[in-house]
């Protein structure tokens, strides 16, 4: 494993104290690994073959596993997919981008990032955006940004408590949050309740789990 492993970082034009940061991994583990005194576990393998965009198998092994592929299926080139943090429920004060709030990732197609900037995923909650097509768990691709254009959806923080995905329609200097489903009321803010509304993220996408 260990001449893979210094074949793919030679390639990579790195060292092993590049490596060891960017994995959290000790120096003294790969010197260990070098001299054949302990071998990596599974969670040191994972984050190796991530940090070299490789599999497991093929940090193991050299060889990437030969799977036959169903008829007619296509071959996916995963140069052209991206992992994205689905973050999970954010307390009031905490960065939304905090290692503790990130739940799991998605790998998304690098064509759905259109327009470049920070995307992360939120789980849908709730049936208030069901008319948009938004069912409680689906997996909402949101790009950061504080402000959006009136007609998009958003995640908004009111007044620091939790986020909630709206409509938002500007208007007359208010904004007004719209809910897509008709037994959700619609709010409006004016004056100095616009200081409460701080807009997270645009909604990009949604992402169905069946």
């Amino acid at each position: 494993m260990y001449e893979i492993y210094r074949k793919l970082r030679d390639t990579k034009g790195c060292k092993d104290s590049d490596v060891a940061k960017a994995t959290d991994i000790t120096k003294s583990t790969f010197s260990d690994w070098k001299s054949g005194r302990s071998e990596p576990k599974k969670d040191k393998l994972e984050k190796i073959a991530d940090f070299f965009e490789v599999s497991i198998d093929y940090l193991m092994t050299g060889k990437e596993p030969s799977y036959k592929l169903p008829e007619g299926a296509i071959p996916v080139d995963g140069s052209m997919f991206v992992k994205i943090p689905i973050i999970g429920s954010v307390r009031c004060g905490e960065p939304m981008f905090a290692d503790s709030n990130i739940e799991d990732y998605e790998y998304t197609y690098i064509e759905t990032l259109r327009g470049g900037g920070d995307f992360f995923y939120l789980r849908a909650k709730g049936d208030s955006m069901i008319n948009a097509g938004i069912s409680e768990g689906d997996l909402l691709l949101i790009r950061a940004q504080s402000d959006v254009d009136s007609g998009d959806i958003a995640i908004i923080n009111i007044n620091g408590d939790e986020e909630t995905l709206k409509r938002v329609i500007k208007k007359d200097k208010a904004i007004i949050l719209q809910p897509e489903n008709p037994a959700y009321e619609t709010k409006i803010f004016i004056g100095k309740e616009l200081e409460e509304i701080h807009i997270q993220g645009r909604l990009m996408s949604v992402v169905k789990k069946y």
